[in-house]
């Protein structure tokens, strides 16, 4: 199998909005800088950084990922997810296999990022990891060819399990904790404090809470 090439959508309205009660507006933007910094951190792990593509209108995160040698994709404009991973993948040459991650999962391995592929070569048509809460998809990898529907920021994860199997699609799911844990409430940021990551957004999420 062809290498996927990976989508890290950043959104740049907004921004960790509901840790404002723990954060300040330029606190909650230099983390969501660090967890980007963190997965691609990953990927670089796996080898997998040239593959690696961020699709954001945020001028800064596209400067963090041309920093650590990632190509950018400029929007114009925050349209969601779906639009997001849509232009990504027409601006990429329209690759056939793609993976998608959010730029939120900072305890994200390489070894969780080779497990996905690992299924996918052993013959499943979709690879899937849920969020912790198990509304969001924190991974998906699939083929552009099989016309799956991208249904994020709308319950997405059971959303794209069931658009694949009504195209009769094979589907494997990880469960890796590393791959679930997304940061989106001062609950996760205190857990990632209390984590035993080395990473950039951990070691922030420490110095914050003393």
């Amino acid at each position: 199998m062809i290498e996927p090439v990976v989508l890290i959508p950043v959104k740049s309205a907004g921004i960790k909005s509901r840790l404002a009660p723990i954060l300040s507006d330029s606190q909650r933007r230099e983390f969501a800088l660090l967890l980007l910094a963190d997965v691609l951190g990953a990927f670089r792990t796996a080898g997998l950084l040239g593959r690696c593509r961020v699709v954001s209108s945020d001028a800064m995160a596209l400067k963090v990922a041309a920093g650590l040698g990632v190509s950018g994709i400029r929007e114009k404009r925050d349209r969601g997810v779906n639009a997001a991973v849509r232009f990504g993948v027409r601006n990429s040459g329209n690759p056939d296999e793609v993976l998608v991650v959010p730029s939120d999962i900072p305890l994200l391995r390489g070894s969780d990022i080779m497990e996905l592929l690992t299924l996918r070569r052993a013959g499943m048509d979709v690879v899937l990891a849920p969020s912790q809460s198990f509304d969001g998809t924190n991974a998906l990898l699939f083929s552009s060819s099989s016309l799956l529907p991208l249904s994020y920021d709308n319950n997405s994860f059971w959303n794209h399990l069931k658009g694949a199997a009504k195209l009769g699609l094979s589907t494997a799911v990880s469960s890796e904790r590393s791959l679930m844990f997304d940061v989106d409430s001062p609950t996760d940021f205190k857990v990632l404090a209390r984590s035993r990551s080395r990473g950039g957004a951990a070691r922030f999420a420490r110095r914050v809470l003393g």
